[in-house]
């Protein structure tokens, strides 16, 4: 197999194995440099993300690596300054290197985020966010400051940050995109280390600043106060911030009134999951960024039936691909049934509505009776939601359907449920892999 596309292939395995704020603070812009026989290098833009990495996450990837070439592999890390093309144009931007030309770990390498405006797919409910992202990125400060864009896990908030930072970069401007996270840890170890100045500066002198899930900051004060300094700072000096969060930012008060002020005085933008001819967009611009040629009956299999949100779409289309490079398989339906756990020949559902809520009850150490019922006890709805989760992932269940298989809910409560176990999967490792063994005890009865 192309090293290229398996070290892509192994991103996507990697994006479903550990949290959203993991895979783009640590593994998002790491690239293959260099691979020979069982070893791959890969090229990551400082030596804090290389001895993270280096120490928490190796024997992880390689693992999926291993899962995906079928032997056993080495991976290493190395700080690496990316090649520029225009400075040597005989050679092709995406050859990779030998291993005697990988560079040293004392390089340096300032990467851009991945994504831009061209390969985003616009639907009903993005169109709005994607014109504020695209006006903000071409005029700032029109009217959008802060921009604030909100919405579910997975429906390309990350994305257009992104875009917005190239753009910005690609006209002469600078730009700084984080995690919430991120600015979190520097800020504790520049406090650590007594270079809180050096920290300031690097927020506090960009252009555009673009922090991604704020909601992070509920519950850390010196980081609420840290960032509403950074906001009255930048704003003063006439700079653009735009940032995302996974609810109207009116709705942040545990962020205190200062911040929350100050959100609501921008532009507040919502994005909401694709329709199903957004997602069959969605899954072709993927499938040629992977080089694969993926029928339309496949396509538009993947669209109807997978989770609408972006990355569960992308995820359905990396196992789709992995299996059939690993296993040699053709990529038509039957294939594309496996990737998402649907079972078409059996005309119904992985498995029946009952058995998922006895399961979920089960393995939760709680009564079906009381998922059904009235009871709001943390032991209660954290459970309730990953079976409304999964009676819609597993069960194809509609809202209605849902809440009447739990104590006659409405389908606006069903909704919320399902946001919510969405978002402590997104965040929560304990949660995965309760709802992952909830997920394999199904697939063993069915």
């Amino acid at each position: 197999m192309n090293p290229r596309k398996v070290w892509q292939a192994a991103l996507g395995e990697l994006e479903l194995q550990v949290s959203r704020s993991t895979f783009n603070t640590w593994l998002s812009g790491a690239s293959l440099v260099a691979c020979e026989t069982d070893e791959y290098i890969i090229g990551v833009n400082s030596d804090f993300v290389r001895d993270w990495l280096e120490a928490r996450m190796r024997t992880t990837i390689e693992r999926t690596v291993a899962g995906i070439v079928g032997e056993k592999v080495v991976v290493s890390f190395v700080v690496w300054q990316q090649p520029d093309p225009a400075n040597n144009p005989n050679k092709p931007e995406k050859t990779l290197m030998s291993l005697s030309e990988a560079p040293s770990d004392t390089s340096r390498y300032q990467q851009l985020p991945s994504g831009s405006f061209d390969d985003f797919v616009v639907s009903p409910g993005s169109r709005m966010a994607h014109a504020a992202a695209l006006s903000v990125a071409d005029h700032p400060l029109l009217g959008h400051n802060p921009l604030i864009i909100y919405g579910g896990v997975g429906l390309g908030k990350t994305h257009l940050l992104q875009a917005i930072a190239n753009k910005c970069v690609g006209a002469g401007r600078t730009a700084t995109l984080v995690t919430a996270e991120t600015f979190t840890n520097e800020l504790v170890s520049a406090i650590r280390s007594r270079t809180t100045e050096s920290f300031r500066d690097k927020y506090r002198t960009t252009d555009t600043l673009l922090i991604d899930d704020i909601q992070f900051f509920v519950g850390k004060k010196a980081s609420q106060e840290e960032f509403l300094h950074t906001l009255i700072d930048l704003y003063g000096e006439n700079r653009q911030v735009v940032l995302t969060c996974d609810q109207p930012p009116a709705k942040l008060t545990s962020l205190g009134q200062r911040i929350c002020s100050r959100l609501v005085s921008g532009l507040t933008v919502k994005i909401s999951p694709p329709d199903a001819e957004a997602r069959a967009s969605i899954l072709r611009v993927k499938a040629d960024a992977f080089e694969e040629d993926v029928p339309d009956d496949v396509v538009v299999f993947l669209a109807e039936r997978s989770d609408p949100q972006v990355r569960a779409l992308e995820g359905a289309l990396h196992r789709l691909i992995a299996q059939a490079r690993v296993l040699g398989r053709p990529i038509d339906k039957h294939a594309a049934s496996e990737a998402i756990g649907f079972r078409e020949d059996r005309g119904i559902s992985m498995a029946p509505s009952d058995q998922v809520i006895s399961a979920v009850a089960s393995h939760f150490k709680v009564s079906s009776r009381e998922l059904c019922g009235k009871s709001r006890a943390r032991r209660v709805t954290v459970p309730r939601h990953i079976a409304m989760h999964l009676l819609h992932e597993q069960g194809h269940c509609s809202l209605t359907e849902i809440g009447a298989l739990l104590g006659g809910r409405d389908h606006s409560t069903v909704r919320h449920g399902c946001k919510s176990a969405r978002s402590l999967l997104s965040r929560d490792t304990k949660a995965r892999e309760h709802t992952d063994s909830i997920r394999d005890s199904l697939s063993r009865l069915f």
